[in-house]
């Protein structure tokens, strides 16, 4: 178990340079993991999503969760986001077998995401809270009167009925692997009792299924309601079910409309995506050529220092350029290709790994060095490239600005060539007009709000 999570973390490590982050405010799953906007958040914790205020009687949606809270800027989130997803597969999570659902959520995208995380408690990045069908005493009255909230840990108590933090060590991912598993146990005990007809119930559901496992039914669809469930937001209390439940049914209504809107969008993506791609393929095999260059395509780097392309600004705000429509796409395939290399670097390597025992395994620390280095070796400009991103290109920057491709597959210079190719030119500057627009009703907006 701890080498899957291992295994997990390195794969999200080596990536993380070159990867790029996509939020979004609609509910969606990957694999296990469930990546939660703000109507699904304040359905399970029983929050107006609006107010962030807690809602009348016990607004529990019928399913467990465990939840990360985090922000984008928090190194530690991005390193315990491997474990966190490695104990989603473990435990099947989104899936009835499981029976759970495990999410993200990410405090500080906007106004309404924070709030709702200061109503939940969140103090610290990551922070770790299960929500389950009763109540968890994470505290006893006496130490709460001497020590207050830190009484239950460092984390501090559970502001929300039904919900409970973690107060271990997140280094430690069979620590918070076993702590999932007791709080849903807990959480099941309390359902026997009080939600599914007793104990009683609960005795007979052992006499059929001693040890507790569902037969996994791989014939039929298994998956857990991603966003809000249909029994979502429906309170026990008789004065306001009926109104939550028309609250739910606007919610799901609002849910099925911007699903929708989604797909849409996913369609015309796709289409421009199967665009690109034909692009991309013509322009390697027939590379654009010019009379001054001597190879058989035209060097994207090269062109680059000619045009003194190195200094266009990237902010969007200074109109659409040749100079910033070269340098655009030069950063969008060189972030592609390295993206691709590393991640193919990092499955090989753990390739090789297959077969060893426990003891032969390398520690986190061996694994990561190992990989960080044969990535080096073999595309020294792709570890390069992250902070020369970073700092512009600017020429202070050693190494940013070669003089041509340093990259040492041959077809990557090839690939990045494509920026020369008219179609591919139309296609970013049809885009950046389409950025540009958007960048001036943003501050437009901002400007009549402050008004």
């Amino acid at each position: 178990m701890k080498v899957i999570i291992q295994l997990a973390n390195v794969l999200a490590i080596a990536t993380l340079a070159f990867s790029q982050t996509y939020e979004t405010t609609i509910s969606r799953r990957e694999r296990n993991l469930d990546h939660w906007d703000a109507d699904t958040l304040a359905a399970y914790l029983g929050l107006d999503p609006d107010t962030a205020k807690p809602l009348d009687g016990d607004n529990y949606v019928g399913i467990d969760a465990g939840i990360m809270f985090y922000a984008q800027w928090c190194s530690n989130c991005h390193k315990f986001a491997g474990t966190w997803d490695a104990i989603a597969q473990i435990v099947h999570a989104g899936t009835t077998e499981g029976n759970l659902i495990m999410a993200l959520f990410n405090c500080e995208l906007n106004q309404q995401h924070t709030k709702l995380c200061d109503a939940a408690g969140v103090t610290h990045y990551p922070t770790i809270m299960y929500v389950g069908a009763g109540t968890y005493h994470d505290i006893d009255p006496i130490s709460k009167k001497i020590v207050g909230d830190k009484a239950a840990g460092p984390y501090g108590a559970s502001k929300l009925p039904r919900t409970v933090k973690f107060q271990g060590n997140l280094n430690v991912g069979d620590s918070v692997l076993d702590w999932i598993k007791a709080m849903q146990g807990l959480s099941t005990w309390h359902k026997w009792n009080h939600m599914e007809g007793g104990w009683l119930k609960g005795v007979r559901t052992l006499f059929k299924n001693p040890f507790g496992k569902k037969k996994r039914d791989i014939s039929s669809n298994n998956a857990l309601p991603v966003g809000i469930p249909s029994s979502g937001m429906k309170s026990t209390g008789s004065s306001s079910s009926g109104a939550t439940s028309t609250y739910a049914l606007e919610k799901t209504l609002k849910e099925k409309e911007q699903t929708l809107d989604v797909v849409k969008k996913q369609l015309e993506d796709s289409k421009l995506a199967s665009n690109h791609a034909g692009y991309l393929i013509e322009s390697f095999l027939f590379p654009a050529k010019s009379n001054t260059t001597d190879g058989e395509y035209i060097d994207i780097f090269s062109e680059l220092t000619k045009t003194e392309s190195w200094d266009a600004p990237a902010d969007g705000k200074s109109g659409v350029s040749d100079e910033i429509i070269l340098k655009s796409c030069f950063i969008d395939l060189t972030l592609d290709y390295c993206t691709r290399f590393s991640t193919k670097a990092t499955n090989d390597y753990l390739d090789s790994l297959e077969g060893l025992g426990n003891d032969e395994y390398p520690s986190f620390a061996q694994m990561e060095k190992e990989l960080r280095s044969q990535v080096e070796e073999a595309e020294p400009y792709c570890t390069l490239f992250s902070t020369c991103y970073d700092k512009q290109f600017s020429v202070d920057t050693e190494g940013c600005r070669p003089a041509t491709c340093p990259l040492k597959n041959e077809a990557a210079c090839r690939y990045l060539s494509a920026c020369m190719s008219d179609s591919i030119r139309d296609e970013y500057k049809e885009a950046l007009k389409k950025a540009e627009v958007v960048e001036e009703s943003s501050n437009a907006a901002t400007e009549k709000t402050k008004k």
